[in-house]
């Protein structure tokens, strides 16, 4: 979230005012100025934060409606999300269980998952038990590539071992969502 933005969203969160703090998300900060007639500043003085919250009032049937825009909004991004993953591991599972399918094919993803784990916790393990110093020029690169291979392990082992469960709660949840 910008900085700017968060110094207004976190008082009127604070305050009760969550369904004009998302407004102020979905639509910006001078929309609900212009809907509320206040202007929203960090430290609003309470006159100015009890017109906010009988503007909430008189209005929360137009920002429940917004939430729940924005709400759509996010579940059809998820669901795109979720499609993508879905026709990955179809491809996947098309390949490995087509006859026609070279070995090669079969077996080239699991290896290479297995081999990007192989060396990170090798590379780890000669980082933790190496009483060597490292040389600081050397230092950054080796801070880098660690960095990159933990995210590489975590995308693996999400995707052998965690992604298919999270995928179908993902799913029911947008289908009670949808509901």
């Amino acid at each position: 979230m910008i900085p700017a933005l968060a110094a207004i969203v976190q008082p009127l969160l604070a305050n009760g005012l969550g369904l004009v703090a998302n407004a102020v998300m979905a639509k910006g900060q001078a929309w609900v100025e212009g809907k509320t007639g206040v202007k929203l500043q960090p430290n609003m003085p309470p006159e100015e934060v009890a017109k906010l919250q009988m503007a909430q009032m008189e209005h929360e049937e137009e920002l429940m409606r917004l939430k729940l825009e924005e709400n759509k909004l996010d579940i059809e991004e998820l669901t795109l999300r979720l499609k993508d993953t879905d026709s990955a591991r179809n491809r996947e599972v098309e390949i490995v269980t087509s006859d026609k399918a070279p070995l090669l094919n079969k077996v080239i993803t699991p290896i290479l998952a297995l081999t990007l784990l192989l060396i990170t916790f090798a590379l780890f393990a000669v980082v933790m038990f190496d009483h060597s110093p490292v040389d600081s020029s050397r230092k950054d690169i080796l801070i880098y590539i660690l960095g990159v291979l933990s995210a590489i392990s975590t995308q693996i082992v999400s995707y052998y071992f965690g992604s298919s469960q999270g995928s179908k709660d993902k799913s029911e949840a947008l289908e009670k969502a949808l509901k």
